[in-house]
Parts: C-alpha cells; structure tokens; sequence
C-alpha cells in the first residue's frame, strides 16, 4: 500500500443519520442536507479522470440512502477498486443488503465502535441496540471477506480501557484502527464536561494502544486523529497530519476541501511549541481544545530522545499485555494466507493476479504490498520463501486461521 499523491476522494453523501451520538462534531450541521445523486455521480466521474484511485463515502450516515447501491455501483463501473464506506454499522445487520453492497463493489468498511461493551457503546451513540446490530453487520461482512477498520473516539467513559477495546476487536477480525481524538464543536461542546479527556490525561494510554499493537506486531496498522505528535512521543509519524493527506473532501452541497490546504486552519501554536523538533510539519492544537483544556501537558518532542521513550513505551506495554492469547494478521497477510491456503506455491505476480478476485485483497496496486506481507509471515515461520530460476515463489507452511 503505497502513498499516493492523489490518495483519497471522500465524499459526504449526507448529514442525517440514525444514531444520536454525544461526541457529534456534526450535531449542529442540517441534517436535512443530502448530495444529489448527479452531484454524486459527477464528483465519481471527476475523481476518477483527476487520478485518484481510492473512493470513500461518509456522512452523517451514508447507508441511510435509498440510492446507496446505486452508488458504490456506479463508483466499480468507473473503475474503483477501493470503495469504502464510514458507518455506525447499523444498517449492515440486514444480511442481504449487506451481501448487495459488496456485490456492487464495497470492498472496505470502517466501523465506529467505541467499546466492547454493548451498554456503553449504545449509550454513547444514543440507540439501544445499536452495538449489537453493528456486531451483526460485522459478521455479515466478514464472512463476506472485505476489508474492516474501526474508528474509536476517544472519550472519558473510554479511554482507560483502549487497550482492550482494541485487543477485543482484533479477535473479532478487525486489524487496523483509527484512534480519534474528539474535536470540541458541534454535540461534542455541548457535552464536553461529562465526555471530555485531556490529552494530558489520554495520553498514556494511547501509548499502551500503541504499545499493545506492536505486541500483536500490527504496528502499521494503527494511526491516531486530531493527536499532536508530542503526545506520541516514539511514534510521531503515527499521528495524521503530519505528512501530507492527498484527499479532497467533498460536502453534501458541492464545496471541496483539500485537507492539506484547510485542516489547520481552526490550529494554534503555544509556547511549549517552539522547541518542538516537528513544529514544521505539525499544524498546531485546535483551538477549541485550548478553550477547554489549556496547555497543560504540552511538551516539545525531541528526535533525539525517540528511541528511549520508544523503548521505554513499548516495555510498558509488554508489561501490562504479556499476551495477545492469538495470532493477529493485517489484512495484507490475511490476503497472502487466504491465496495460498489451498497448498499453492506461487509468485509474487501470481498472488497479485488471484488478487484480484478477493475484495480483501483489492488494495494491492503492486507487488510491494505483496512482497511486504509474504516477508512477515516467512519471520513468523509461516511462509516458505522459494528462489526458483531469478524468481521468488511463496508456499504457506503453516495450517493458518486468518479470520
């Protein structure tokens, strides 16, 4: 999975949704705001022309929409072969829309579980029920063999418990999470005395979700939103917004946002900034987090110190999860074992061409991220790497569960 200078095209299908979820940095927006399916139409067709090969889809939520197959229809017709939608998860409980939505070309859902626990989740979105109608989609889709992600907003009644919140995802197949610190508009300002937790306070653990990953060697596979890097202290590179986005966003009413031009633009700087050796590449503090929370906590990152704190982090974590109890795979790997679980031997090139009929191997535009995952597995002892007349072919030489 390389880094594209066109990465992602990300549309906003609406603002209505089924969930009334506390954080909502939305909850102020007009719910009754929804893209016109030419609209639609045309920003796919746009895209597509201007070079991007990844299509997303949010709202509000997206699978509200009557016409929601119909698009991500149209989105494979044009030629996506990554389509993924944002969603609470919901809808996907209906196992036949769920099987449809794949059938029209979906081939990565992003989940918005915010515990593992099905009374707080649904009390933090606002619908009883919700968590379990989520699972049951998760299961729907699984099954199904897509690409799964969870975004989880980082919040009081959660933020303790990351680690686990994670670890209990992963052994329900999702492997690669997004760790998002709330931004303080919308629901989220209305409700920050009893949601809210400093950074101050978060950061900790975010370092032992971190630390826990790399224990389940998906160390790649975790990232963290609306995170200054200071707070990430080892694994900067980790926080969003640091290099370049390469996706335009575009509103239910046709205005685009590129975010590497508009995603600082609510951001500040304090003094704790100045020595901070990533202060040109990190946008700043929002705003809205200084009104609530101030300084406190802040403290320049120095490069030179990376590899002690890293060190330091990665042994906390080891210390509190001495276990991950399974085996984890990226869903790179989960496609290299899926290919070659028959008993196959083959080259790279060939993994690359069965590919192509998985919708969880659809993200491989070369042989790199093919090459990448196979080398994993060969130093988990899983994989046999076979050099035969200047090419390299690739044998599973263990018996694998990859769900």
């Amino acid at each position: 999975m390389q880094p594209d200078d066109k990465n992602c095209y990300e549309i906003i299908l609406n603002y209505n949704c089924n969930a009334r979820c506390l954080f909502c940095s939305q909850g102020s927006f007009d719910r009754s705001l929804n893209a016109g399916f030419d609209r639609i139409a045309r920003n796919i067709y746009t895209a597509y022309k201007s070079g991007y090969r990844r299509l997303g889809f949010t709202g509000g939520e997206p699978l509200l929409r009557p016409d929601m197959l119909k698009i991500v229809s149209l989105g494979k017709s044009v030629g996506f072969k990554f389509i993924r939608v944002q969603t609470n998860g919901i809808k996907l409980a209906d196992v036949s829309f769920t099987g449809a939505l794949v059938k029209a070309g979906l081939t990565f859902c992003k989940f918005s579980f915010l515990s593992d626990s099905a009374k707080e989740h649904d009390r933090l979105v606002g619908v009883k029920g919700a968590w379990q109608k989520a699972m049951s989609g998760l299961e729907n889709l699984k099954s199904l063999k897509i690409r799964l992600g969870n975004n989880i907003v980082v919040n009081r009644f959660n933020y303790k418990r990351l680690p686990e919140i994670i670890h209990f995802f992963l052994k329900q197949g999702i492997s690669n999470f997004v760790v998002i610190y709330p931004l303080y508009e919308g629901a989220m300002a209305v409700n920050a005395g009893n949601l809210g937790v400093s950074l101050k306070d978060a950061g900790k653990y975010l370092l032992k979700s971190l630390a826990f990953m790399k224990k389940a060697n998906l160390h790649e596979e975790i990232l963290f939103l609306n995170v200054p890097p200071c707070f990430l202290k080892g694994s900067e590179s980790l926080a969003i917004g640091l290099g370049h986005y390469n996706t335009v966003v575009v509103e239910p009413l046709g205005r685009k946002v590129d975010l590497d031009f508009d995603s600082n633009r609510n951001k500040v700087f304090g003094k704790s900034c100045m020595g901070c050796d990533f202060r040109g590449k990190c946008g700043g503090v929002n705003q809205d987090y200084i009104k609530f929370w101030g300084w406190k906590g802040f403290s320049p990152a120095k490069k030179q110190a990376i590899s002690t704190i890293k060190e330091r982090t990665e042994s906390a974590g080891e210390k509190e999860f001495s276990g991950t109890g399974k085996i984890f795979f990226s869903d790179n790997e989960k496609c290299v074992i899926e290919i070659l679980a028959d008993g196959k031997i083959l080259s790279t090139s060939e993994i690359l061409k069965s590919a192509k009929n998985i919708p969880l191997c659809r993200d491989c535009a070369d042989g790199n991220a093919v090459v990448n995952a196979c080398e994993k597995l060969v130093q988990r002892k899983m994989l046999e790497r076979i050099f035969k007349r200047g090419i390299y072919y690739w044998k599973l030489i263990t018996a694998v569960d990859s769900g």
